[in-house]
């Protein structure tokens, strides 16, 4: 994939490299936030390569009361 401009994730709810990434930055949160969001699944995303991926993904999450929400995350890696 060349460098640049933000592309979407084909087929979202059947990738598992974009739940791996939203599972991760629910963990993440509940770390830094001392929170308790539980994935639930992601909701549509996308990606650009720069100095390695970027990921932007819009996410349902389960609060401790069990509320849904939907949260927007971003993940850079590499």
């Amino acid at each position: 994939m060349a460098s640049g401009g933000w592309k979407p994730i084909n087929a979202v709810e059947n990738d598992k490299e974009a739940e791996e990434i939203g599972r991760f930055a629910v963990a993440e949160h509940n770390k830094e936030a001392n929170a308790g969001l539980s994935f639930v699944r992601v909701v549509s995303g996308r990606m650009r390569v720069v100095a390695g991926m970027n990921y932007e993904l819009t996410i349902s999450a389960r609060d401790v009361a069990g509320v849904l929400g939907t949260y927007e995350v971003v993940v850079c890696s590499g």
